[in-house]
């Protein structure tokens, strides 16, 4: 598969620097930020005291002091006002990399740069240099519906700032293990309980795909509504009763089926 590259420098870029970089966010972060090492990406969110989303991003460590965080355009200010007063109080400092040249480059074969391991395919993050040559742009529209099919919730289209993390399939970034974090009464508490009431699902059209926004029905019952759509590929945020895989849902007249997503971690639980 020939190599391709999609330009990012719209999104956020923040860097924490300090002895105790790490300690830092360790309390602000759902990630156990223990599990991060170089060469890696390490899912986080960012919640608010009553555990709903500020922002979903990546974290790497460039150094034992040096810590990068990377997100979506519409979580920026969200996550910089979130640790704006709190770094004060640390020994360490934040900085935002405006007019960061970023690219992602996506397929087989590409080692540079830091790995971003949220799609079906391989993809690697490269900052402040060019894509390769031999790299193919990529458009926005292509990049849309790569992220559709592989299922990657978009902050600012199927998640935002009333989502709860656990409905929008960010288990993979919350470790149950580790010590207090902001929002974690909120996310412990769904553990305990079993579930949240709404969960972000994968669709399948079997017509033209209707627009975001477009109302769910189940029968009669309102079944949420579409979030994102591309092609045949939808993602949508549904009542928990309905997430089931095969689940049919009518999409202002279009046949949508609720299909399972591979990549997608199993919910978090205790037992886990």
């Amino acid at each position: 598969m020939s190599l391709r590259a999609f330009d990012v420098s719209e999104w956020g870029f923040v860097r924490f620097i300090g002895p105790d970089a790490k300690a830092f966010l360790q309390g602000l972060v759902t990630a156990d930020m223990k599990r991060l090492v170089p060469g890696a990406m390490l899912p986080a969110c960012v919640l608010t005291p009553k555990g709903l989303l500020v922002a979903d991003c990546e974290l790497y460590e460039e150094t034992a002091e040096s810590v990068l965080a990377v997100m979506r355009p519409a979580a920026v200010v969200g996550f910089l006002s979130a640790f704006d007063k709190k770094i004060m109080l640390s020994n360490s400092t934040m900085k935002c990399l405006r007019a960061q040249t970023a690219w992602l480059v996506i397929g087989e074969g590409f080692a540079r740069g830091l790995p971003w391991d949220r799609l079906s395919e391989p993809a690697r993050l490269l900052l402040g240099v060019d894509p390769p040559e031999e790299a193919d742009m990529m458009s926005r529209e292509e990049f849309h519906d790569l992220r559709v099919a592989s299922g990657f919730p978009w902050f600012g289209e199927d998640l935002d700032a009333s989502t709860l993390p656990l409905e929008g399939r960010q288990d993979a970034a919350i470790s149950l293990d580790k010590g207090c974090y902001m929002g974690q009464e909120t996310v412990s508490r769904l553990v305990r309980v079993g579930h949240v009431n709404r969960r972000l699902v994968a669709l399948r059209f079997d017509g033209p795909a209707p627009a975001p926004g477009q109302k769910l029905t189940r029968g009669v019952k309102p079944a949420g509504k579409v979030t994102s759509a591309a092609g045949a590929a939808g993602l949508a945020m549904v009542p928990i009763e309905d997430e089931a895989p095969g689940t049919a849902l009518d999409a202002g007249g279009v046949r949508a089926e609720v299909v399972a997503l591979p990549a997608w971690p199993a919910p978090l639980s205790r037992a886990a």
